[in-house]
């Protein structure tokens, strides 16, 4: 670790994320001086590396961001990594994802207008409308909530294109980073691909839908962010995507690294939808939240293949194999104790991630 010589600050929001605890990691190596914004009483918080000085907050309430901004020496320098998002397939917690997704990133840029910081902010590839199959989807210079699917996609649109007003009426210095699916180690949230690996080795995913995963390294991705907060161009946006793989493909690729049965079972996307569809009515009815809603199959069967030349010219963006990445990702669940499978040794808690 190199000691912070720069009186530079980085500031990261949604810390306990896959993403943003990546990102804290890469800083914390450097030597860089980070807040780390958590949810009160967040569990994943605990696994933040020491060297991170971390704040509870929540980015709907202003009162409790500004401490974060304060008490800083003259000239600091601040970067702010909003990565705070609440990520969700199911409609009824609606009010809530627009409130953090929208309505927090708005207080973000306030923030960042008020003490002069430059903000990356931490999108979505979902937020770009998507195009027809075997078109390579690439970055847009404007966010039409009315031209994406589903609420989270709607949330994340409108946020990306509250950046891009605040850049041109208030001078904001501002970036836009648009990940895709996002794995590798060190995911205390559980989040999409850490939840898909912990029910296969459990046994609990029978099937899987015809369909596609594009997803991409959080090592990979904090790296490039980090560089990026020096190098992007202010009011750019910048995909930062992955191998598009088939679901066939992502089981055996599973199947390979754990040793237990591959999936062979593959509905077609039409069943997939017409169950998504029905699982939106068990949610509607049991007021319970389901995981394979009709937005949930939309994810899988929309064309996934994404544009990420830009991010490799102009940030060094280096993504790793899926495989790779899924592989590591699996080789920590089971060293910490999250998932068991043939011949592996007893786990080490005290593992951290790379």
């Amino acid at each position: 670790m190199t000691a912070n010589i720069n009186n530079t600050l980085y500031i990261v929001t949604g810390a306990a994320g896959n993403l943003g605890s990546a990102i804290v990691r890469k800083l914390v190596r450097d030597g860089e001086h980070v807040h780390a914004l958590v949810l009160p009483g967040e569990a994943a918080a605990k696994h933040l590396p020491q060297g991170a000085e971390v704040f509870e907050g929540d980015v709907t309430d202003m009162s409790t961001l500004r401490p974060m901004f304060e008490g800083l020496p003259d000239k600091t320098k601040i970067y702010v990594i909003h990565c705070a998002a609440m990520v969700s397939v199911s409609t009824l917690v609606a009010d809530r994802i627009w409130d953090v997704n929208v309505n927090g990133t708005q207080n973000i840029i306030d923030l960042c207008i008020e003490y002069n910081a430059r903000l990356a902010f931490i999108g979505s590839t979902g937020a770009i409308p998507e195009q027809p199959m075997g078109t390579a989807i690439r970055e847009v210079s404007h966010y039409d909530p009315r031209a994406v699917t589903g609420l989270y996609d709607q949330t994340k649109a409108a946020a990306s294109q509250l950046v891009l007003d605040a850049v041109r009426d208030f001078e904001l210095d501002a970036f836009l980073i648009m990940p895709s699916g996002i794995s590798g180690p060190g995911d205390y949230t559980f989040g999409n691909v850490a939840g898909v690996i912990r029910e296969y080795a459990e046994g609990k995913m029978p099937a899987g839908v015809e369909g596609s995963f594009n997803c991409a390294d959080n090592r990979d991705m904090a790296d490039t962010i980090v560089r990026a907060c020096e190098i992007a161009r202010t009011g750019e946006s910048y995909i930062l995507g992955g191998d598009m793989v088939g679901m066939k493909e992502v089981f055996d690729i599973l199947s390979e690294r754990t040793g237990l049965p591959t999936i062979k079972r593959i509905l077609p996307a039409g069943l997939g939808k017409l169950m998504g569809h029905a699982f939106d009515l068990v949610e509607k009815v049991t007021h319970k939240p389901q995981r394979m809603t009709s937005f949930a199959v939309y994810n899988l069967v929309r064309n996934n293949e994404f544009d990420s030349s830009k991010a490799v010219l102009e940030l060094g963006y280096s993504p790793r194999p899926m495989s790779e990445s899924i592989a590591d990702e699996i080789d920590w669940m089971v060293s910490e104790g999250i998932v068991s499978v043939p011949g592996t040794h007893t786990p080490n808690p005290h593992r951290a991630a790379a």
